[in-house]
C-alpha cells in the first residue's frame, strides 16, 4: 500500500446537502411541534436554521477558514490542511464511517490547538462528489487497514 496519499477536497454542493441534512430534519421536526404543542418550539427554527448555513459553509463550500482543503497521509500519519493554510496532524476516531463512495471522518487533532471536527468525503462521479474517486479509494484503503491506531475500521 502507498505510504503518501494527497487528497484534495474541491467545494461541492452536494456534500454540503450531505452536511446540512440533519439540521434541516431538525427544523422540519420543530415546525411540526410547534404546529402540533405551541409556538415555544419555534425558537428551534433559527438556532438549527444558523447551524446548517454554518455547516454549508464549512464542509459544503469550503469558504470559512477551518475548512478543510487537503488531507495528506505521509509516513502513517494523516496531516489535515484547512483553507487558511494551517496544517496539523489529526487522529481518524472510532465514529467515522466508510461506505464505498462515501466517508464521513470525525477527525480529532493531535494536540488541544484545534478542535474536533467532521469532514464528508464523497467520491467523484458524473455529478457529484468532492475527492477524486482513486484518491478516495486509497484514503479508505489507508484508513481500515494502514492507519496506525486502526481507528475508523468500521462500515455500515
Amino acid at each position: 500500500m502507498s505510504n503518501r496519499i494527497d487528497l484534495p477536497v474541491r467545494p461541492s454542493n452536494a456534500v454540503g446537502l450531505v452536511a446540512i441534512l440533519p439540521w434541516l430534519c431538525l427544523t422540519v421536526f420543530s415546525l411540526i411541534l410547534a404546529y402540533r404543542y405551541g409556538v415555544g418550539f419555534l425558537i428551534l427554527v433559527p438556532v438549527a436554521a444558523a447551524v446548517a448555513v454554518h455547516q454549508w459553509h464549512l464542509t459544503g463550500q469550503l469558504c470559512l477558514d477551518r475548512s478543510v482543503v487537503r488531507l495528506t497521509v505521509r509516513n502513517d500519519r494523516l496531516q489535515v490542511q484547512r483553507r487558511d493554510g494551517k496544517h496539523y496532524e489529526a487522529i481518524a476516531d472510532g465514529e467515522s464511517r466508510l461506505y464505498p463512495r462515501l466517508v464521513i471522518l470525525k477527525l480529532r487533532p493531535g494536540d488541544t490547538t484545534y478542535k474536533p471536527l467532521t469532514v464528508i468525503l464523497w467520491a467523484e462521479t458524473q455529478t457529484v462528489g468532492n475527492v477524486p474517486a482513486d484518491l478516495h479509494r486509497q484514503l479508505r484503503a489507508w484508513l481500515r487497514l494502514g492507519s496506525s491506531g486502526g481507528q475508523a475500521q468500521r462500515t455500515n
